[in-house]
């Protein structure tokens, strides 16, 4: 008998528990390199067959040749750490492992042959298990879910995992959909490093491997924290190396004693965007806790929202009313119609932001600011876009010093609300 949790490291046993209670559909794991977050996801393929007899299992990578070398090898150490050598049978062509007793599969395909993919079939069950390796190197997460919808048939549970190391730049398609999927309910997402492993099992990385990270830890640290650490680092460029992920309860949100808004107006493509923040100007910093966004509505619908987004209780269990909180707004043509619409309708305590040549000086009284605290949940718009701004690049690709226009609809807003205070400050 082998207690499979000995085989995984502390950081993931309660993902091992997740699993194989079906916690959730699809499990997100990314990590940098010794994480041993591909180890845990052999093991959890080969549990899963076992106490689901009608399971099997896909395992994908971006290119066929590279199968072998890699996940098949990775399985096969699985089923040997398992003690089942003798339940399982290998083949290289088709590539592929059966459960002897009951016929159940893991094939492994490349997604350099998509009628290799759409061609999978299995004489019992359905392809309940799919597993997406570096996850990094595919086309995008419309590639993804193409090959998802494919292989998701016949059946009801499915467990699907992706492993990867992340890319340094903020702008790869695959660390914007991890900040897409840390908002999603049926995703867990977990990141692990190197340093969660020597915790528990330093035997299993070697010396060698750890004295090459930790030389690299002294003499390029950012490097290591991208390769080691698995850290979305960024090329170098961010605008905003100040921005905090923060989960803030309903009591710290009502309690700023200074809140700012700002509204930046649009209606299609670009979409009108508002957006609540708390100011505390002792600590340097700025936290984002709410915001609005829409297209195609209306300046007597856009203050409905707004109505709505300042009408609140002080203290729970006290009645709601709408808090008389200045507005900051965008003093374009259009917007002064908008506010004045605001003002006559809504009864909104709305202002024109001096802004006017004043970009750059907002960009860089933020980014000089200790710290801009988001939470991802109440303002995942603001967030991706705080993350991925970075400065413009000429044509030989060297960073160049230019703010570039473009998905920023947040950061204007916030630059709205923030503007009396950069003036004064």
């Amino acid at each position: 008998m082998v207690d499979a949790s000995s085989l995984v490291i502390p950081r993931f046993h309660d993902v091992l528990g997740d699993v194989m209670a079906h916690g959730h559909t699809h499990y997100w794991l990314h990590g940098g390199r010794g994480s041993t977050k591909s180890s845990f996801i052999s093991v959890c393929v080969v549990l899963l067959l076992l106490l689901n007899p009608e399971a099997n299992a896909v395992v994908v990578r971006r290119f066929s040749n590279t199968l072998r070398d890699s996940v098949f090898s990775q399985m096969t150490w699985a089923i040997a750490a398992l003690g089942l050598d003798a339940w399982f049978r290998a083949r290289i062509s088709p590539m592929e492992l059966t459960y002897l007793p009951t016929g159940q599969r893991i094939v492994f395909r490349g997604a350099d042959d998509p009628l290799k993919l759409k061609g999978v079939k299995f004489a019992r069950g359905y392809a309940a298990v799919v597993w997406f390796e570096e996850l990094d190197q595919f086309d995008g997460i419309d590639a993804v879910r193409s090959i998802l919808n494919s292989l998701r048939r016949g059946g009801d549970d499915f467990w699907i995992f992706y492993s990867y190391n992340p890319p340094r730049t903020l702008w790869s398609w695959v660390n914007r959909e991890e900040l897409e999927r840390e908002r999603r309910a049926d995703t867990l997402v977990r990141r692990s490093s190197y340093l969660d492993v020597i915790e528990s099992h330093p035997e299993w990385l070697g010396a060698p491997f750890i004295e090459e990270a930790e030389y690299l830890r002294s003499v390029d640290e950012r490097a290591w924290r991208s390769e080691y650490l698995g850290e979305v680092t960024g090329t170098g460029g961010s605008v905003f190396n100040n921005v905090v992920s923060v989960r803030l309860s309903d009591a710290r949100v009502r309690g700023f004693s200074r809140t700012r808004n700002g509204v930046d107006w649009g209606w299609f493509p670009d979409p009108w965007r508002f957006v609540r923040c708390g100011w505390e100007p002792g600590e340097r910093r700025l936290t984002i806790f709410g915001e609005l966004s829409a297209n195609r509505k209306t300046p007597s619908e856009t203050a409905a929202m707004v109505v709505d987004a300042l009408t609140y209780a002080d203290e729970p269990g006290e009645d709601a009313y709408l808090h008389d909180e200045l507005i900051w707004c965008d003093d374009t043509p259009d917007g002064k119609q908008s506010m004045a619409v605001w003002r006559r309708e809504a009864g909104l305590r709305v202002r024109p932001a001096r802004k006017s040549n004043m970009r750059r000086l907002s960009y860089e009284w933020l980014a000089g600011l200790r710290e801009i605290c988001i939470d991802p949940e109440r303002a995942p718009l603001a967030y991706e876009e705080f993350r991925l701004k970075e400065y413009d690049r000429d044509r030989d690709g060297t960073w160049i010093d230019d703010i570039p226009d473009g998905n920023d609809h947040s950061i204007d807003a916030v630059r709205y609300a923030m503007m009396d205070d950069v003036l004064r400050g």
